[in-house]
């Protein structure tokens, strides 16, 4: 986040895919996201949204911004669509514990991942919202920083947020997923008005940053 200029924005950060914050061991106490937005001013910070849809890890994501009382947490996996229903499946392998990096309402993720198909994953039931009625109802139409890692649905949720609408200065998201759909996104993304930087939040290098100029 080098490229991150320090104006007057509209001091709201919202984080899709939150886990636990900087306090997860197998990430050596890092993460991305949390680590910028401490970096800040606490003056300059009017909202902190953390979107984390796993039950097991909201004490500790509690705990992780307790100093900061802008800080709004919401359990709940985001989705591109509406649907008719506001409950999904949820899926985590045990081996991933103690903070499941790779849990997703998307099995065939998980499936895809280092666990392959060997792993016995639970399935857990969780709270679902589509992302431009989450961004209207908990949000609001200006976000100074929206960092997403939704564990396979980054791409459908980019193509589905309402840039009309909703006007996010710097989106950062993890590449790993992008693979034969890069240029696609980055169409997208040009076409509305977001531009890329280079890497963004993710500390291992795995975040594109893209500003709306």
């Amino acid at each position: 986040m080098d490229k991150y200029v320090k104006n007057d924005g509209c001091g709201i950060f919202v984080q899709l895919g939150a886990g636990v914050g900087d306090l997860d061991p197998r990430s050596q106490f890092r993460d991305g996201f949390t680590e910028f937005v401490k970096s800040l001013s606490k003056e300059t910070i009017k909202k902190i949204i953390l979107v984390e849809p796993n039950p097991l890890n909201i004490i500790k994501l509690k705990e992780c911004w307790k100093d900061y009382p802008q800080a709004e947490i919401y359990e709940l996996a985001i989705t591109p669509n509406d649907t008719n229903e506001n409950i999904s499946n949820f899926y985590y392998c045990p081996d991933d514990g103690p903070h499941y990096h790779i849990a997703s309402i998307n099995q065939s993720h998980i499936h895809n991942s280092r666990y392959g198909h060997n792993c016995n994953l639970i399935k857990i039931s969780v709270k679902t919202q589509n992302i431009n009625s989450f961004l209207e109802e908990k949000v609001g139409n200006n976000i100074e920083l929206l960092g997403m890692d939704i564990e396979g649905l980054d791409i459908p949720v980019l193509l589905n947020i309402n840039f009309d609408k909703f006007k996010i200065k710097y989106l950062s998201f993890e590449h790993l997923c992008l693979k034969e759909k890069k240029d696609l996104i980055f169409n997208h993304l040009n076409n509305n008005n977001l531009h890329y930087l280079g890497y963004g939040l993710d500390h291992n290098g795995y975040d594109y940053l893209f500003v709306n100029k």
